[in-house]
C-alpha cells in the first residue's frame, strides 16, 4: 500500500510537471503575435466551434481585433496569420520563408531548394507555352460547346437545374487533356474515381486534412481517415505517373501535346546540356508535377468559374454587357489569346470576381526558415506563416465598397482593363510561391466564359430563384457559392442575331 506521503509526492511531481508543461506553452503564446488565446492540445479552434459564421468571418473578427498580424493555434502549433499587403509582399519574397508544410502538392508543398526550383523552373515555362497556344483555345472551345450540348438535351429549356457537375467535368477535361491529353465522359470509371478523390473525398474532410497537415500526431484521432487519405492519395499519384511514363512511347520532341510532353522536352534539354537542374527532373519528380497542376488547378479553376455563373444570372445586366462587348469584338469566330486585349469588361469582370470572391481566401503554410523578424515580433524557425488573401481582397482600406460586386474598379477611365492591378490584387498569392498555374487559370477563365456565352448566344442565363450569394456557412477550406440552380430560357426571335 502506497504511503500517504509517497502519494502526495507523486501527485506533487504530476502537479509540478502539468505547470512546467502549461508555463511553456504559454511562454510560447506570449512571444508570439497577439490572437485568440489557446488551451494546450486544442489550440484555438476551439473559437471555431458552434459559430454559425463561416471561419473566415471569425478570421476577420481577429483582424479588427489584434490588427495586422494574429496567431492562430493548431494544436501546440501557431500559425502566424498575416492581413498586410505590403508586409506580406516583403516577407514572401524572402528566403526566410520559401519553405513549406508538407502537402501532398508536391511543387506547391515542397520545401525551398535545388528540387523545388529546378522543378519550379520546368514547370513555369510548361505553363507558359501551353496557356499561349492554339491548342488550349481549340480545346476550352470544344470542351464548352459539349457541356452546352450536355445541359440542353439533359435538362432541356426553362426548367431548373444544378450547373455544378456540368462545370466540374468541364474543367476536368481541360485541366486533364492539358496534363495527360485524356478527356472523360461522366459515366467513365476512371473519371468518377478521380473525381471523387479530388471534390468530395477532400472537400467532405478539409478540416481534418488541414489538422493532419500541421499536426502529424492528429493522425492517431483521426486514423481510419487518414490511412484512406494517403492509400487514396498514393493510387491517384500511380495512375498519374503511369500516364507520364507512357508519354515516352510516342514522344515527338516536334509535336509537343501537353504537359506531360513538355516536361519530357524540358528534361531531355537539360540532359543534353548538361544543366545543373537535370539531376533533379526525375520521372518521379515529373510526374508530381502534373499531379499538382492538375489536382491543385481543377477544383479552384470549376469554383471561380462556379461564382461567375452565379454572377452572370444574380447580375443580369452584367450578362448583358458581356454578350454585348463579346458581339462586337469577338462575334461568332473562335475567340483567341489576343482577344483579352479588345475584350476589356470580360477581363474586368473576370478579375472582379476573383477578388469578390477568391476562393482560396489563405494562401498555403509557409514555414520559417530561420528565426525571421515580422512585423515587430520576432517569429522562431519552423513557425508556419500564411497570407490571409481573403481579408486583403475585400479590405476597405484597399478596395472602395469591397462588399459590392463593381467589374468597372479594373477598369480606366479610357474604358480599357487595367493591367497593372491594384497592388492588394492577389488571388494567386505572392512572393516566390505565387501560383504556378495563374497564367493557365487566367487563360482558361477567358476561353471558356466567352465561349459559354457564346454557345448559349440564344439563351437567357437565369437564376431559378433569386436567392443570396453569399459564401457557404460551413466550415471548409476554399469558399464555395451555396447550391442555386439556373435555367436556360429561349429567346424569343426578336432578341436573337
Amino acid at each position: 500500500m502506497i504511503s500517504v506521503d509517497i502519494r502526495t509526492a507523486i501527485i506533487s511531481i504530476i502537479i509540478g510537471y502539468i505547470v512546467y508543461k502549461l508555463a511553456k506553452f504559454y511562454t510560447r503564446v506570449y512571444q508570439l503575435p497577439p490572437g485568440p488565446i489557446p488551451v494546450p492540445l486544442l489550440g484555438s479552434i476551439f473559437h471555431l466551434k458552434g459559430t454559425k459564421d463561416h471561419w473566415t468571418d471569425e478570421f476577420n473578427k481577429y483582424t479588427h481585433k489584434y490588427g495586422n498580424i494574429f496567431t492562430f493555434w493548431l494544436s501546440g502549433d501557431p500559425i502566424v496569420v498575416i492581413n498586410d499587403i505590403d508586409l506580406g509582399k516583403e516577407l514572401f519574397r524572402k528566403n526566410d520563408v520559401a519553405s513549406r508544410w508538407q502537402i501532398y502538392f508536391y511543387i506547391v508543398g515542397a520545401d525551398y531548394g535545388h528540387t523545388w526550383e529546378a522543378l519550379r523552373r520546368v514547370g513555369h515555362s510548361a505553363v507558359q507555352k501551353y496557356s499561349a497556344s492554339d491548342k488550349l483555345v481549340l480545346l476550352a472551345k470544344d470542351c464548352v460547346e459539349q457541356t452546352v450540348k450536355l445541359m440542353v438535351d439533359n435538362e432541356g429549356l426553362n426548367k431548373p437545374f444544378v450547373a455544378t457537375n456540368y462545370i466540374y467535368q468541364m474543367f476536368f477535361n481541360i485541366l486533364s487533356t492539358s496534363a495527360f491529353g485524356k478527356s472523360y465522359e461522366m459515366n467513365n470509371k476512371e473519371y468518377k474515381q478521380l473525381k471523387y478523390v479530388m471534390k468530395d473525398f477532400i472537400r467532405e474532410n478539409s478540416m481534418k486534412f488541414m489538422i493532419l497537415q500541421v499536426l502529424p500526431v492528429a493522425r492517431y484521432a483521426f486514423k481510419g481517415m487518414a490511412d484512406k487519405q494517403e492509400r487514396i492519395m498514393n493510387e491517384m499519384v500511380d495512375m498519374l505517373k503511369n500516364k507520364f511514363v507512357k508519354h515516352y512511347e510516342d514522344f515527338d520532341e516536334s509535336s509537343q501535346r501537353d504537359f506531360c510532353d513538355a516536361l519530357i522536352s524540358a528534361k531531355n534539354d537539360a540532359l543534353r546540356d548538361g544543366k545543373e537542374s537535370a539531376p533533379y527532373l526525375t520521372d518521379d519528380n515529373l510526374a508530381l508535377t502534373i499531379f499538382d497542376l492538375f489536382f491543385a488547378g481543377t477544383d479552384t479553376s470549376q469554383q471561380t468559374f462556379q461564382w461567375l455563373l452565379l454572377f452572370l444570372c444574380y447580375y443580369p445586366e452584367m450578362q448583358q454587357k458581356l454578350r454585348q462587348e463579346i458581339e462586337s469584338q469577338i462575334g461568332d469566330r473562335m475567340p483567341t489569346h489576343e482577344d483579352r486585349n479588345r475584350c476589356h469588361y470580360v477581363m474586368a469582370f473576370i478579375a472582379e470576381s476573383m477578388r469578390f470572391r477568391n476562393v482560396v481566401p489563405m494562401s498555403p503554410l509557409h514555414k520559417t526558415v530561420v528565426q525571421t523578424k515580422i512585423g515587430d515580433y520576432t517569429v522562431p524557425k519552423d513557425t508556419a506563416v500564411t497570407l490571409y488573401h481573403h481579408n486583403i481582397l475585400n479590405n476597405p482600406k484597399y478596395w472602395e465598397n469591397p462588399n459590392k460586386l463593381i467589374p468597372e474598379r479594373f477598369l480606366g477611365s479610357d474604358g480599357q482593363y487595367m493591367t497593372s492591378h491594384n497592388k492588394a490584387f492577389i488571388p494567386f498569392g505572392v512572393g516566390r510561391r505565387v501560383c504556378l498555374g495563374e497564367k493557365l487559370a487566367i487563360a482558361d477563365l477567358f476561353l471558356v466564359l466567352v465561349s459559354f456565352l457564346q454557345s448559349t448566344q440564344q439563351y437567357d442565363i437565369v437564376l431559378a430563384q433569386h436567392s443570396g450569394i453569399d459564401p457557404d456557412p460551413n466550415i471548409a477550406d476554399t469558399i464555395n457559392p451555396k447550391p442555386y440552380q439556373i435555367k436556360l430560357v429561349q429567346k424569343s426571335r426578336q432578341t436573337t442575331r
